[in-house]
């Protein structure tokens, strides 16, 4: 059976340094700039699509309302779920070979695999929408819509770890304004037609996603030239090199997953309009916090993958205090405003939203602070770590919104302060295993 020979890499950011003196010095201040240059690259981009979509929010606010928002935010978290299962988290792996070859490989598998489970997806959905069980049109629209969506989340992911492996980082932010602006044109077009119904703004979702795909595909076509076909043997090979993806990984993810759109399945379950307030919330704050705390972990993933691990400590360290600096003044200014502001900028019905935004602050300030060391687990081959954790946390999280669901305000307020004590303790954990002593 052949297997690709570990030869060092040419591409950007993969070469491990030894260094000492002021040859080290100067090495790590280089680093640091290019670091500091691509995370800008993906903020520049990441704040650019935000800035479409905040533009757009007063009109689809108004176009669609909150029961059409919680509709949507079921769609999004189904779809969400979905795709983890579909990736198995192979994408991850994409990042982590020397061989380019053999990363390409990995990625072509993915994407069949991905195929395989959103054609799945769809025909199970088909078969629900063809049972008489009672669901209204518009879930109907949305259950045949998760297929196509679970694809395009799970290719969009594929090909930005690739590009992210070839350091093409302004392909990446530009991607992220094509799919925002053609989402955002669409769903207020969609508005206009099929207003009042989740199925519009989930259609424009994807229509949205399709033409970032598009966009990846054409300008990622030089970068993509080794996506070849492989044989059988060189995929079971594959399989069991990165067996702890889908292992330890993919549950793990798929837990955190679920603590997040648990919560929107939980509300929902209780009120779709009272979840189209939080999920509008949790859109307006968490997005842009979240994107920017994507792509500060998609850099530092590479780095903390290479960086020599005697120095492993301090990257660490230090990633967690400029997060920490990035967050303070907006996210204070969130918490104080967002009462005020919501209803003014979306309407008098979206006061809950306001009051569910500021909630969120807690859990979502902490999160950005630990953004930088999100992969820590995979980097120290600790993913069983980084899975105990998420088990615990997701309960806590579902335990409280289950057990204060009669007052699902105090519900969140309680479930966020409780996922911020959590966090500072992954950040804790996570200190203490890059300790030099501590690493093999």
């Amino acid at each position: 059976m052949r297997v690709w020979a570990a030869r060092p890499s040419s591409r950007p950011g993969t070469t491990r340094h030894h260094t000492n003196g002021r040859a080290g010095v100067v090495a790590d201040k280089s680093s640091d700039r290019g670091t500091r240059r691509n995370i800008l690259t993906l903020i520049t981009g990441t704040m650019a699509s935000q800035l479409v979509t905040l533009a757009i929010v007063p009109i689809l606010s108004r176009l669609y309302g909150p029961a059409p928002f919680g509709e949507y935010a079921l769609f999004v978290s189904i779809t969400t779920l979905v795709a983890i299962v579909g990736t198995l988290r192979y994408e991850m792996a994409v990042v982590l070979p020397r061989s380019n070859r053999e990363a390409a490989a990995i990625a072509r598998l993915g994407v069949r695999l991905l195929a395989i489970v959103a054609l799945l997806t769809t025909g199970t959905c088909g078969l629900l929408v063809l049972l008489p069980i009672g669901l209204p049109p518009s879930w109907l629209w949305l259950a045949l819509l998760v297929g196509p969506g679970v694809f395009l989340l799970g290719y969009t992911s594929y090909m930005t770890q690739w590009l992210i492996r070839s350091a093409k980082y302004k392909i990446i932010s530009r991607n992220r304004v094509t799919q925002s602006a053609v989402a955002a044109l669409a769903q207020v077009a969609l508005g206009f037609l099929i207003p009042n119904t989740g199925a519009g703004l989930a259609i424009g979702l994807l229509i949205g996603q399709l033409a970032g795909a598009i966009f990846l595909a054409l300008t990622g076509r030089k970068e993509t030239r080794l996506f070849v076909d492989v044989d059988g043997r060189r995929w079971r090979y594959l399989l069991g090199k990165h067996w702890r993806l889908p292992a330890l990984l993919m549950p793990h993810t798929l837990i955190d997953s679920f603590r997040l759109n648990g919560v929107n399945l939980i509300i929902g379950y209780y009120s779709v309009a009272a979840l189209g307030q939080y999920s509008q919330a949790w859109r307006l704050v968490q997005l842009p916090a979240g994107l920017v705390g994507s792509a500060i972990s998609q850099v530092y993933f590479p780095r903390l993958a290479t960086v020599a691990r005697s120095e492993l400590f301090e990257t660490v360290r230090g990633s967690i205090v400029k997060s920490f600096a990035l967050g303070m003044i907006p996210f204070a200014l969130i918490f104080w405003l967002s009462p005020t502001l919501f209803p003014f900028v979306l309407g008098p019905e979206w006061v809950e939203a306001g009051q569910f935004a500021q909630a969120l602050v807690p859990a979502l300030y902490a999160n950005l602070v630990a953004s930088p060391i999100s992969t820590i687990f995979i980097v120290l081959r600790k993913e069983h770590v980084g899975l105990f954790y998420a088990v615990v946390v997701t309960a806590l999280s579902l335990g409280v919104l289950f057990t204060f669901s009669n007052d699902l305000l105090l519900a969140v307020w309680i479930m966020s302060a409780c996922q911020a004590v959590s966090l500072v303790a992954y950040i804790a954990l996570a200190l203490w295993l890059a300790r030099p002593s501590l690493i093999r």
